[in-house]
């Protein structure tokens, strides 16, 4: 029988960075913990490229020597030659498959040294280097590949992982055992279909039998007779009534391969888990055992803060997959990289479906092409990838969470738009992993948006893709983007004439997500008080604009930019922000969810992962703020409001549309809406909804409460069934303000000075025709002129001349809605960093400015209408003297790219506002934009309108 122990704990180690060093002469200078990458445990090797070695004695006693004995390696980064005893035992390449290697022949009875030679690299000739100080050329005399052609996931994305990172376990066997056992089900006929592999020293001629038993609510065997000189066999076992495995019902069979022999010491055993489970798609849904499933998934980077790539503890990812499951999530995508086998083993156990991932090759652009020096993907890269499909299949074949396989990752590796023979090989890849896989789902490239246009689908099970999108700034282009995605778009999959595509592939929208800072006083608890190392990194991307993303001195610059004045300090800062985030995920979810034709969605992230902060948790696996809020948006069962206005005045009444999107095995019978809003309530009827199908409800109206002055109500939205146990709920927020302040208090005439119209339907005092601008203002209850008097005080413009400037050097007081150049401050267009579709941007305004709005830091679906298309760059944003003049503003991720939306100046005796948001269209409708005009005009015309700033001309 098997012998076992796991070599986890202390090993020696050393560098070798000229890869010279004898294995019977090493000299150790350190100590590591196994398993973990070096970068992990040694803070001075986080760049190291090279050779390292390992050693490590075991002491055995005669019983382990009578048969066979494994060495077997979880994973090891990235090449590794195996010593036992001085003598070379094999060797791998490959980061993140297992392997073993046969040592009986090495071993004595007593003390044992085990030796591993580990080679990898950091990736070099990056056109943008990942580290400032980054070496163009390491000079190692490194093992015969080039370490920019092999699988490396997202490494230099964040930090290298290097060297023995999952557990090295010792497995004494007799002569011939069992290698290998995959198990096949069928939950229709509950057959389960059993591939078994065994193995055997040389010589070996003995006769056997194999009894394969299933152990669940009931035991089943059968027998098999075997032949000395054949190793793989096919049995197959019949279970009444199988009980299936689902994500509510994660139930386990354990199937157990016992090799009999007369001699029972030369008898062997193997058991894995397996679950009754199938994995389907038809007509455009993906079903669960036969029953459509909405993918509520995340993605999941599965990378720790102090162990990079090595799980903490079982514990720490149970706690961390229980967090998931509360926040609703039902599918976890573990990206471009291969999870150790515990985390299967919990998924498994807990009910989360995975989507896996090949590890990207190629991650960058190299100096001088897409690829270094063509496009085509050479056939050692090719080779490397298949063979790590391969591994990773036979590996994981028998978990049931597993139900997706990801070739290429967002054409990291490829070049498909641009290469038909890249599009030729992800196809044939599709075509080897449904051979060597029938049972899964299978996607070829998860593509996205691209310089080029977007990178494609050749042949996928499913037609995905990726936005990201900055709520409430692209509130709109989201809901459009969802809906013409849902209607399946040609672009998603190759026009070149090779594409297999049949129509009815599920559409997913596989990543898309917002950012929510982490609470800096939890963070740096977490590190022993002070910042944590991982504080040092960031983004690659951009020497500009991934500057956002570097957590560093994150507290000085909040500081430094006198946000205190609109947050408090940091921490109220970093909460904010996660509101922030959970308002832009619901809008987003909730666009989806009214799309029938859309099947799931993968939030960008289940976790913040070093300096990117779009998790649902931190780093350190904490919650965010909305935790226990998030599973009523992201659960099988919505009800989904389309809100396409978030502001009224008291004197309207609110309307939306209502869905219920119904995905849960749960019974809906003789269901009602409920509805409630402040004092009003009311309900009606649901006619009970297909599963998997969205239904609308029609559209819904509410009285609003009269208000004294602008505040946030909740409508809160409930679907429960005849014995009233809820099936579905939400609630939605909407600001009411005062229908009095439509009008302005400005007794005071006003000049407009605006862009030239030809429309003649209004006429100015002076004769010549009104301005859009100008009507709107007369409708607010402004006396309005367009002549430069000199009792004129205050003048609007949009568009500001000659005249009008010389009127202000003299004087006036200028409201200047900026939509471009003007002779003003620079207007920069809020595209990269300033966009904050990745790294999400956070706008402000002062509320001692804006008397009449309802603000809530940072800005929200409220203001969706009015947010600013260009902010002012060129400002002393760090000055303390002039940050009052600062009106509204801007920082981008980890609190950097600080800008100006709204800035108070003085122009020669004048006084200036400029605003870049958008306000006109919105005038007496938008009550947000009313409102903020308003403000502004009056905080001009007021003594408090002071400004330090000077502005030179």
């Amino acid at each position: 029988m098997r012998l076992q122990q796991s070599l986890a704990g202390t090993w020696q180690f050393m560098v070798d960075p000229d890869g010279t060093a004898d294995p019977l002469s090493l000299v150790l200078d350190r100590q590591i913990s196994v398993p973990l990458p070096w970068q992990a445990a040694f803070p001075d090797l986080q760049q190291y490229s090279g050779y390292a070695w390992y050693r490590r004695s075991v002491t055995l006693d005669e019983s382990w020597l009578a048969g066979e004995v494994l060495l077997q390696f979880g994973a090891v980064d990235y090449w590794c030659q195996v010593y036992v005893n001085g003598q070379l035992a094999g060797e791998h390449e490959g980061g993140y498959t297992p392997f073993s290697l046969p040592v009986r022949q090495y071993l004595h009875s007593g003390s044992n040294d085990i030796t591993v030679k580990v080679y990898d690299s950091v990736q070099d000739g990056i056109f943008i280097p990942r580290w400032p100080d980054y070496p163009d050329d390491n000079g190692n005399n490194g093992p015969p590949f080039n370490a920019e052609d092999i699988p490396h996931g997202k490494q230099e994305w964040y930090v290298n992982a290097g060297g023995i990172w999952q557990d090295v376990t010792l497995v004494a066997v007799p002569p011939r055992w069992i290698e290998h056992v995959r198990v096949t089900t069928d939950i229709h006929t509950g057959t389960a279909t059993v591939a078994i592999e065994l193995a055997s020293t040389p010589g070996r001629q003995e006769g056997e039998a194999l009894r394969v038993s299933i152990r669940g609510q009931e035991k089943v065997s059968v027998e098999l007779a075997t032949d000395a000189q054949q190793d793989n066999y096919v049995a197959t076992i019949q279970v009444a009534n199988p009980h299936l495995w689902d994500t509510n019902d994660p139930y386990l069979y354990t199937l157990t391969v016992a090799r009999i022999e007369g001699d029972s010491s030369m008898a062997d055993e193997m058991s894995v888990r397996f679950g009754f489970r199938e994995i389907s798609t038809q007509d455009g849904r993906i079903l669960l055992n036969g029953e459509p499933i909405y993918l509520l998934s995340a993605l999941d980077q599965d990378m720790y803060a102090d162990t990079i790539y090595t799980v903490p503890s079982e514990g720490f990812l149970r706690d961390e997959f229980r967090k998931a499951k509360e926040l609703g999530i039902n599918c976890l995508r573990c990206h471009i990289k291969p999870p150790d086998p515990i985390y299967l083993d919990l998924a498994d156990e807990m009910g989360l479906l995975v989507w896996a991932e090949i590890p990207s090759w190629r991650t960058f652009y190299l100096r001088g092409s897409i690829h270094k020096n063509q496009l085509d993907l050479p056939e050692t890269i090719q080779r490397r990838v298949e063979r790590t499909l391969r591994e990773m299949l036979r590996r994981d074949c028998n978990h049931p969470s597993v139900i997706i396989w990801t070739i290429v990752n967002e054409d990291w590796g490829t070049s498909l738009p641009l290469s038909a023979s890249d599009r030729e090989w992800v196809s044939g890849m599709y075509d080897l992993c449904k051979q060597l896989d029938p049972t899964r789902l299978v996607v070829d490239n998860s593509p996205c948006p691209h310089a080029w246009g977007p990178n494609i689908h050749v042949h996928s099970d499913l037609d995905d893709f990726h936005f990201y999108a900055n709520i409430p700034d692209q509130a709109a282009s989201w809901e459009t983007t969802v809906e013409q995605f849902g209607l399946r778009p040609v672009w998603t999959f190759s026009s070149h004439g090779e594409a297999k595509r049949t129509g009815k592939e599920p559409i997913v929208l596989s990543e898309f997500g917002n950012w929510g800072l982490p609470n800096l006083s939890a963070l740096r608890s977490a590190a022993g008080g002070k910042d944590p190392a991982w504080f040092a990194l960031g983004p690659w991307w951009s020497t500009w604009d991934g500057e956002p993303g570097w957590p560093r001195g994150v507290d000085e610059r909040f500081a430094r930019l006198g946000l205190g004045a609109i947050w408090g300090n940091y921490d109220a800062f970093a909460e904010a922000t996660q509101w922030h985030q959970y308002e832009a995920l619901k809008f987003e979810i909730e666009a989806m969810r009214r799309q029938p034709g859309i099947a799931g969605y993968v939030i960008t992230e289940l976790a913040d992962i070093y300096w990117e902060s779009n998790g649902l948790l931190d780093f350190y696996r904490n919650p965010k703020a909305y935790h226990a809020l998030f599973a009523s948006i992201n659960s099988p069962d919505v009800m989904v409001p389309t809100i396409h206005r978030y502001a009224y005045w008291d004197d309207e009444q609110a309307t939306a549309r209502l869905y219920i999107s119904r995905y849960s095995p749960t019974e809906w019978s003789n269901a009602r809406l409920r509805w409630s809003l402040e004092e009003s309530d009311g309900e009606i009827d649901v006619t009970t909804p297909v599963r998997g199908t969205v239904q609308d409800l029609g559209r819904q109206g509410w009285k609003l409460p009269t208000v004294e002055r602008a505040r946030k109500v909740e409508l809160q939205l409930s679907v429960r069934d005849e014995k009233d146990s809820e099936l579905a709920r939400n609630s939605v927020g909407l600001v009411v303000f005062p229908s009095a302040d439509r009008r302005a208090r400005l007794s005071e005439e006003v000049a407009v000075v605006a862009m030239s119209t030809d429309e003649q339907d209004g006429v100015s005092a002076s004769g010549s025709p009104r301005s859009p601008l100008e009507e709107s203002l007369r409708s607010l209850g402004y006396r309005t002129t367009d002549g430069l008097a000199q009792d004129v005080k205050v003048a609007v413009s949009d568009y500001p001349t000659a005249e009008l400037l010389e009127w202000v050097r003299e004087g006036g007081d200028l409201l200047f809605i900026a939509h471009g150049p003007s002779p003003f401050f620079w207007v920069q267009s809020r595209g990269g960093a300033y966009s904050g579709s990745w790294l999400t941007s956070y706008s402000w305004v002062r509320p001692d400015v804006h008397k009449r709005l309802y603000v809530e830091n940072p800005l929200g679906l409220p203001f969706r209408d009015v947010m600013p298309g260009g902010t002012l760059l060129g400002l002393p944003v760090e000055d303390p003297a002039m940050q009052g003049d600062f009106l509204a503003g801007m920082v981008s991720g980890w609190v950097d790219h600080p800008a100006v939306h709204t800035v108070q100046f003085r122009y020669g005796k004048g006084r200036v506002i400029m605003t870049t948001f958008r306000l006109e269209a919105g005038l007496g409708k938008d009550p947000v934009a009313t409102a903020m005009f308003h403000d502004l005009i009056d905080h001009l015309h007021s003594d408090a309108c002071q400004p330090v700033l000077s502005a030179n001309y």
